[in-house]
């Protein structure tokens, strides 16, 4: 081959290479910073007002491997089976969750419905995400929630103001009770993308285990997404990735076993109001988000299936999240 032709050829794929690197740096859009979000549930989207009726939490990570000492050494510590850990963050978040039954006028216990209760929380995270293989990213998170079953919630208050007409059985609301949880999570990151690297489709299976006084379950999840110029949360960038536009559809399904939920079985070590829970739920989420360079808006609609023997028909409830990269 003629010793120009062969220079063409390898400029050519030296600079097909280094390009596809910059595209694919692109799609990590910001994410190895501090991330704060803002999430916002409500079942007002789906004109109804009972069961899991509102939920806030206000969740902070810190920028990739900005760990505390302490946490480190936790990281280093704990086996990472089947992942290749290339960037670490830590997190908390500060969240309240409501339930009440469907009827609110009624002032005494409703024996057929679940119980009015408020979880207060704080959680503590430790993020870790890496490759797999080749093709497929992996981000997993432990958690550790402690926090407030009970009046100290502040779950009466917050739902007095949101109402016109208020509630009229929180004096049956679940008891004073301590409460805590410890989560894993764990999310596999499969991506398509056409040969610009702009318009793509994601597949995200998911594994979730909860176990402590609040809820013990396990849960199996995909979620799907399309769209222009998806972020890669999953990477690990090793340096600061530009910023960008984009936008895309997503659509999730996921179902649990359900060993214990305490705003159905009621307080762990008290006698209170309860309801028999059914061992098998499922959700499903359908959702858009837009990405505004350092900030990315989320609307999303879940339907859960029945919780509870006696529940007439499934419930669904809406989602806002702003998030932010900075």
């Amino acid at each position: 081959m003629p010793r120009v032709r062969r220079g063409v050829i390898y400029s050519f794929l030296i600079a097909s290479t280094l390009g596809v690197s910059a595209i694919r740096s692109l799609a990590d859009n910001g994410w190895e910073d501090h991330i704060l979000s803002l999430t916002w549930d409500n079942d007002a989207t789906y004109g109804t007002d009972r069961h899991y009726t509102q939920g806030v939490r206000l969740s902070y990570f810190s920028r990739d491997d900005a760990l505390p000492k302490w946490l480190r050494r936790l990281s280093d510590w704990l086996p990472a089976i089947g992942l290749d850990v290339q960037a670490r963050k830590f997190g908390v978040a500060l969240g309240q969750e409501i339930y009440t039954p469907a009827d609110l006028q009624i002032s005494t216990p409703i024996t057929t419905d679940r119980p009015y209760a408020g979880w207060l929380y704080t959680r503590l995270s430790l993020q870790r995400r890496g490759e797999v293989s080749p093709a497929w990213l992996a981000k997993e998170e432990l958690s550790l929630d402690l926090g407030i079953i009970g009046p100290e919630s502040g779950a009466r208050e917050d739902q007095y103001i949101a109402h016109f007409e208020k509630p009229q059985g929180w004096r049956n609301q679940l008891k004073t009770e301590p409460a805590f949880d410890l989560r894993y999570d764990r999310r596999y990151l499969y991506r398509l993308r056409d040969s610009a690297e702009q318009w793509g489709v994601d597949v995200i299976p998911s594994f979730t285990g909860v176990g402590g006084t609040v809820a013990t379950f396990l849960e199996l999840g995909t979620t799907l997404r399309f769209g222009y110029r998806i972020p890669n949360e999953f990477e690990a960038a090793k340096q600061p990735t530009p910023l960008g536009y984009g936008a895309y559809l997503f659509t999730g399904a996921e179902g649990r076993y359900v060993i214990r939920n305490i705003f159905l079985d009621g307080n762990t070590f008290t006698s209170s109001q309860h309801v028999e829970k059914k061992p098998f739920v499922a959700d499903i989420r359908v959702g858009v988000t837009f990405v505004l360079k350092r900030v990315e808006l989320t609307a999303a609609q879940t339907l859960r299936t029945r919780e509870f023997d006696g529940q007439k028909c499934y419930d669904s409830f809406g989602t806002a999240m702003a998030t932010f990269k900075f």
